[in-house]
């Protein structure tokens, strides 16, 4: 989705959000089929929360925390959504309030970004994008905090979050490997084997033996 706030134009993802404060203009454009949740709060909601920053912000990274409470949102049907909304949108609200002052630096931003969405089409070139960066300073970064390269750590993060699912949910493999931004459950398979020396099946079965 396409946003303005207050003139200040941005593309927000599953990634990122866009905090619209009380009094503000803005605009948004977005395909037909495309999806997102959008919380209307009024002003003495937000009053006790820590959205300060948020608003400076307006931009604001969405957090893995918040993350699974959006996904916990998705697989939801309508009706039961509909009547937990007053209980959810608090909760929503407050991880993306406590989370938003950790991530100071563009870095921290992209680390958080890619954290909550890792199934997204990160390639090398968004992710210097997003870390205001060139590729090699990318690389660099990269190599520093975490001794390996961008998509390495990228495909364990992808990994962590298939293993999640696996385990907590009854989607299909195929589409956790989709989901999970792997071009398909094959693909999931083998980025698994090389990693921990198990397949998303084996994986499954043995989570969900008793003891």
């Amino acid at each position: 989705m396409e946003i303005d706030v207050d003139g200040r134009g941005g593309y927000i993802d599953p990634s990122l959000a866009a905090f619209v404060s009380p009094g503000s203009t803005h605009s948004q454009s977005a395909q037909a089929d495309g999806r997102f949740l959008v919380l209307d709060c009024a002003p003495s909601t937000l009053e006790t929360l820590q959205t300060a920053r948020m608003a400076k912000g307006i931009y604001v990274p969405i957090s893995p925390a918040t993350r699974r409470l959006i996904e916990f949102a998705e697989l939801t049907g309508n009706q039961q959504l509909a009547a937990g909304a007053a209980q959810l949108a608090p909760l929503l609200l407050s991880s993306m309030g406590s989370d938003a002052a950790h991530f100071s630096t563009p870095m921290e931003q992209l680390i958080a970004r890619l954290r909550a969405n890792p199934g997204a089409a990160w390639s090398n070139e968004r992710m210097a994008k997003a870390a205001n960066m060139s590729l090699s300073q990318l690389h660099q970064r990269f190599g520093q905090l975490f001794a390996t390269s961008p998509q390495a750590w990228l495909t364990h993060l992808r990994i962590e979050q298939a293993q999640r699912w696996l385990q907590g949910t009854s989607l299909p493999i195929a589409e956790i490997a989709l989901r999970t931004g792997f071009s398909d459950q094959a693909a999931l398979t083998r980025a698994m084997q090389r990693v921990s020396a198990t397949t998303p099946a084996a994986y499954r079965k043995m989570q969900k033996q008793p003891g």
